[in-house]
């Protein structure tokens, strides 16, 4: 099975250099170009599935993509709402920038940068429970991909925060694998589930 992984275009709050998880932000003009473009490449690819995290600017660009397409699925196709692909919620952190969570929350983040990995941010999450509920995602995907052929293709459309998470689970690497992906805004990449193994196709392609 073919899985490709879009992260949502650019919002505002990208431009300012914030961390953000359940924090709603449109598209930025330059995040619905992007989408649209994305757009152009995914009208004809023959999708079975397009899975797209709830949040907002997620949200609106899996809807912009669909908008586009033009295969002859389209009418079999809907867009589903997953929550398990939220972006990390970075509770007291949310919204603010590098600079001023450290003057903020001195402790805080102090505690965060020590342990990266482990630590729960108050009123949020650690690193390791976006990892648990993308690998649940994941199984749920492995099972899928096992009552279907090869060639079949879905999408996923997340955060940088979880398709880092994902992609890192589909190599079976540790948690800190996920330092090994960065998912840059208007490409996309592809993952194919084949005999129980993930092989990375494309990474960063722009379109």
């Amino acid at each position: 099975m073919r899985i490709y992984l879009v992260r949502h275009g650019e919002t505002v709050l990208n431009q300012k250099g914030c961390y953000y998880g359940r924090t709603e932000a449109a598209l930025s003009s330059r995040g619905r170009e992007q989408a649209k473009k994305l757009g152009t490449f995914f009208k004809n690819v023959p999708l079975l599935r397009i899975v797209s995290s709830p949040r907002l600017r997620a949200a609106e660009t899996a809807d912009i993509i669909m908008a586009e397409y033009t295969n002859e699925r389209r009418e079999e196709l809907q867009i589903e709402r997953e929550e398990r692909l939220t972006e990390q919620d970075f509770g007291i952190f949310e919204g603010g920038t590098f600079r001023e969570l450290a003057k903020r929350y001195p402790e805080e983040w102090e505690q965060w940068n020590r342990d990266f990995s482990g630590y729960r941010i108050p009123g949020g999450e650690s690193f390791a429970d976006v990892r648990r509920r993308t690998e649940d995602f994941l199984r749920d995907l492995k099972r899928f991909s096992e009552t279907v052929d090869r060639e079949t293709a879905i999408l996923l459309v997340a955060h940088k925060g979880t398709l880092g998470h994902f992609l890192a689970a589909c190599l079976e690497l540790p948690l800190e694998g996920y330092w090994n992906f960065v998912f840059e805004q208007g490409c996309y990449s592809r993952v194919d589930l084949e005999d129980g193994y993930a092989i990375i196709r494309r990474l960063n392609q722009s379109v």
